[in-house]
């Protein structure tokens, strides 16, 4: 489940670890008060939004710094229209041309933005966990995209990266802990183990 009060994942959206959603009484009000009318401010310049219409998803870009809000599953639906134009590939070709996602940096400052629509901070996230593009995510209204991050996420999605994040999610499941009572490494060398 997504927090309500940062979109963060918890197992209780109602005690959120990290904003505290739910325990402190002003926040709860706050995420609960009704959206102001129009598309807000640019969290990154704080310039008005203007509404637009991509592809019958309606979404909110800044004219300067070309940053987008995308409301509820706009990203998504944006995306999804454009794995429909993609053609399947194999993992191995993928794998060869996202090699360097395994090895980027993260820039030295992070900045977090507020979500346009209710000023909350919104969470930073990787999406589909392997990607390397950070987007900003408010669990309540929508994702801001930067205009490079877009870039990116699109050029993700034609070169097969939806392949990739399947593969390493499948990865991660069969690196599960050993069963229980199973030696370990440490009881191996020091001779406690089998």
């Amino acid at each position: 489940m997504l927090c309500t009060g940062c979109g963060n994942e918890v197992s209780d959206p109602t005690r959120c670890p990290v904003c505290r959603a739910g325990r402190a009484p002003r926040r709860a009000a706050r995420a609960a008060a009704p959206a102001p009318a129009g598309p807000g401010a640019c969290p990154r310049c704080a310039d008005p939004l203007e509404e637009q219409d991509w592809e019958e998803v309606k979404v909110s870009s800044c004219p300067t710094c070309r940053g987008t809000f995308f409301p509820g599953h706009g990203l998504e639906e944006t995306l999804d229209k454009l794995r429909a134009t993609v053609t399947p590939t194999d993992v191995a070709s993928v794998l060869t041309e996202f090699k360097d996602r395994f090895t980027r940096t993260l820039p030295d400052a992070v900045r977090y933005k507020a979500c346009p629509v209710c000023q909350t901070v919104m969470t930073r996230r990787n999406y589909a966990k392997v990607s390397g593009v950070i987007i900003d995510l408010c669990g309540n209204h929508g994702s801001w995209v930067d205009e490079a991050a877009f870039a990116e996420l699109a050029s993700f999605i034609t070169r097969g990266g939806d392949l990739l994040a399947s593969k390493s999610s499948g990865l991660r499941t069969r690196l599960a802990p050993p069963p229980a009572g199973t030696p370990t490494l440490l009881d191996r060398i020091f001779g406690t183990g089998r």
